[in-house]
């Protein structure tokens, strides 16, 4: 199939902003880079640090922010300005790429309990599997070996790619995406430890997992349903690959989890919240609205909202990014410190004052 051809001036239309250039050129593609971008690529602009290759670009269009220095384009090029490049890429590319939805309904090699209920225009594809009492709203899509357990309700317009699996009782919105290996609804980490034989005995996890309309769920990630109640997902939060989190857990909506980032049971995430690759949330915390978790922060206590914190124990803000900065010359601070020991003992012999005022250094480390 040929790709889209669409003018700049009609591409201007649809995602508004203001065209600088020439509303009749002729674009057919997306380009990653405005400096490698070719003629008929649309490429974007949304840091500073790209102005410069702007003057160098190739590309037929470029989505710019307001600031930008308009007399920097070269000629033939065009600018589409804008109060969000980035935002008004991800429009323009859904647009782009929409594709209409072929309705193949159940396949014969799907195993479909005949308890279940279908909306209209679901696709079950082979060897996936609904159990007893579940639910598909319309126009859900059952990606092969998908399993939607016993009682288990999805939402309209959802997909459940390749793999996906939801427990039983497990609720998903409309408009959801489940990509492949995500586990929705599996049993919470919970067990209660005997003192007298070592053993850990596990507490039946008899809650659900409820997922929000407009949520993403990354490959591979996981949500376990509650010890009680539910454990919940906020509407429209974005969930990365090799996320996990933990049993009563709530996380409110337009969140955003990045890459192997977890939070642990029952704790509590406020909406709009960032929680950067690898961050780890102890349970029993809370995470106030609009909060910033930093890459491989370790929360142990409450954040409050709109506060941003960094590093392991995890401190806020720019505190947190001066101790990172100290951390890198703790050899030498160390160092240094033995040295200026050294030298005020000597001084104090020197006076005379060492069986008066010396007191002994800080005991070696073991290792040293």
């Amino acid at each position: 199939m040929a790709p889209p051809r669409i003018t700049t001036g009609e591409l201007a239309a649809l995602l508004g902003g203001e065209l600088v250039g020439d509303p009749a050129a002729v674009v057919d593609r997306f380009a990653s880079s405005v400096a490698e971008a070719g003629p008929g690529a649309i490429a974007f602009i949304n840091n500073r640090k790209y102005y410069k290759a702007l003057r160098q670009t190739k590309a037929t269009l470029v989505l710019v922010p307001r600031d930008i220095d308009r007399s920097s384009c070269p000629k033939g090029v065009s600018m589409l300005v804008l109060e969000d490049p980035y935002l008004a890429l991800a429009r323009g590319m859904q647009m782009w790429f929409r594709s209409p939805r072929a309705v193949t309904g159940v396949s014969e090699r799907a195993f479909v309990s005949p308890t279940a209920k279908l909306g209209k225009d679901v696709n079950v594809f082979p060897f996936a599997f609904v159990g007893d009492g579940a639910e598909l709203g319309d126009r859900v899509d059952v990606h092969p070996f998908s399993y939607v357990g016993p009682l288990a309700q999805v939402g309209a317009d959802t997909i459940l790619y390749a793999g996906a699996v939801l427990y039983a009782k497990t609720r998903v919105g409309a408009r959801c995406i489940v990509h492949s290996g995500a586990v929705l609804g599996s049993d919470g980490f919970g067990f209660a430890p005997d003192k007298k034989t070592g053993e850990h005995v596990k507490i039946p996890q008899v809650g659900i997992a409820v997922i929000e309309d407009d949520v993403e769920v990354g490959a591979s990630t996981t949500i376990d349903r509650a010890a009680f109640d539910e454990t919940r997902i906020g509407r429209g939060t974005k969930i990365d690959n090799l996320v996990q989190i933990g049993h009563n857990a709530r996380v409110g909506r337009g969140c955003f989890l990045v890459a192997q980032s977890g939070i642990a049971g029952t704790t509590r995430v406020g909406d709009f919240v960032t929680i950067a690759a690898q961050a780890g949330l102890v349970g029993h915390i809370q995470i106030g609205n609009g909060a910033t978790i930093a890459a491989q922060s370790g929360v142990t206590e409450d954040v409050g909202p709109g506060k941003q914190v960094v590093g392991t124990p995890a401190v806020e803000g720019k505190q947190g990014l001066r101790y990172l900065r100290v951390q890198r010359h703790l050899p030498e601070l160390r160092s240094t410190v033995r040295r200026l020991e050294k030298r005020i003992l000597e001084l104090e012999r020197r006076l005379g004052l060492a069986n008066q005022t010396s007191t002994p250094g800080p005991e070696r480390d073991a290792g040293e």
